[in-house]
């Protein structure tokens, strides 16, 4: 059975202005902001899922 017309081959990223952009882009480094998510600490409470539990309890808030 043949192809048909629309089924093509998905268009593969090679060539040389691909590698030079792709070498500039790793040269450049890390966005700032990047730098920056990465150096916030971690919120590790379980604050949220309380309050969603209280929630689905039908409690009312602490004052």
């Amino acid at each position: 059975m043949t192809r048909h017309i629309i089924d093509r081959a998905a268009p593969k990223a090679e060539g040389a202005r691909v590698k030079h952009f792709l070498d500039l882009a790793r040269k450049e480094g890390v966005h700032p902001a990047v730098l920056e998510l990465n150096q916030r600490p971690a919120d590790r409470g379980a604050r949220k899922v309380q309050e969603f539990l209280r929630i689905n309890r039908e409690e009312r808030a602490e004052a």
